[in-house]
């Protein structure tokens, strides 16, 4: 309705296609050559970036969590450095590490571990203190009770964190290809629409990016069902 709406009494600068034409844009694109390596290439992306912002949430977040004084010692910068958009670090790590795919995963990961990093933090200190202690009691060291105790009860704020995570991974992956110029992915298709002045495909590839971050949303929210699926009895 939105779209529409615009496109009827919109500036005329905005060139908003009608939906009918909108959604005729969006099947040439699907079936355009190239197109679908180019979504690949971003999936890809946003994954491994995932994959890093969560493994440095984890460790991260597991250390500031048990230790009051990591947390004290580390935890100034990183609040220093949490409102600092992450396409902000584009250029310098164009400089450090190129135009090619570890720029555009390094600066995804940044951009997106901070979710997963203080959800972690929050559900380290959510730990029930009656089962930490009943473990230490039936003589578990610190391996057990981490992976035990701890690990169970974070498990659904991590995942929680990584609900929010992934999208915006997705979001700084296209916008650090874009930025990049580096022609791959779904920001090499933004750069080629907006070279050559094709405002239907630049809509188009809004569309199709909303879509894949809608499944890349109920993908997450599925693994977590699997991951943790005692905290979703415990919601209902």
């Amino acid at each position: 309705m939105l779209v529409q709406t615009l496109s009827w009494w919109g500036p005329r600068k905005w060139g908003v296609p009608g939906l009918g034409h909108l959604a005729s844009e969006v099947g040439g694109l699907v079936s355009a050559h190239g197109f679908p390596t180019a979504v690949l290439a971003t999936v890809v992306a946003v994954a491994l970036a995932v994959a890093a912002g969560l493994a440095a949430a984890i460790v991260i977040g597991l250390t500031f969590g048990t230790s009051r004084l990591a947390h004290r010692a580390f935890g100034f910068p990183l609040e220093i450095l949490r409102p600092v958009p992450a396409v902000a670090f584009i250029p310098l790590a164009i400089l450090a590490l190129g135009q090619g795919r570890t720029m555009e995963v390094a600066v995804g990961a940044f951009g997106c571990w901070w979710p997963m990093l203080f959800n972690t933090i929050y559900g380290v200190g959510q730990v029930d203190s009656q089962a930490r202690d009943a473990a230490r009691v039936l003589g578990c060291g610190r391996l057990t009770l981490l992976t035990r105790v701890v690990l169970p009860s974070m498990l659904p704020f991590l995942m929680a964190g990584l609900r929010t995570a992934a999208p915006l991974a997705l979001i700084i992956v296209i916008g650090a290809e874009y930025l990049a110029s580096a022609g791959r992915g779904l920001g090499g298709v933004l750069i080629q629409a907006t070279s050559t002045g094709d405002i239907d495909v630049l809509w188009a590839t809004a569309v199709l990016t909303g879509i894949l971050g809608i499944l890349i949303g109920a993908v997450v929210a599925l693994a977590g069902r699997l991951a943790c699926p005692w905290a979703t009895e415990r919601n209902r």
